[in-house]
């Protein structure tokens, strides 16, 4: 049975010392297992990321992509993956995006999720 697969922190918000005050705070806030806090301290987090901003404006790149594909929904996971895939390379390619394999694999990913949430 498959998991899901972790991204390092640092791949995802960078390691600029401007980041280190929230990235502290998010990991205090994991070990107390409050979700509130959790939420909260992840959202000032990635805020404060130019890495992690970069990456979600990136990301957005993938909405029209993935709102034009609702229909395929039924397509086999692989296929919608194959197909999320190649649309994402040739974004990466048009737009000129410098993402790590990390961030390229969790927005296919997500996205080949989400085209399958459609009509659930």
């Amino acid at each position: 049975m498959g998991g899901r697969k972790s991204a390092s922190v640092d791949r995802v918000v960078g390691k600029s010392d401007t980041i280190k005050p929230n990235k502290k705070a998010f990991f205090n806030a994991i070990d107390s297992e409050n979700p509130k806090k959790i939420v909260s301290t992840a959202v000032d987090l990635l805020s404060s990321s130019d890495s992690a901003i970069s990456n979600l404006s990136q990301a957005t790149k993938l909405l029209d992509f993935i709102s034009e594909n609702k229909l395929k929904e039924t397509a086999p996971y692989q296929d919608r993956k194959e197909e999320v895939s190649k649309e994402w390379a040739k974004i990466k390619k048009e737009h000129d995006l410098k993402t790590s394999s990390e961030i390229d694999r969790i927005f296919i990913d997500s996205a080949t999720k989400v085209i399958r949430r459609g009509k659930k």
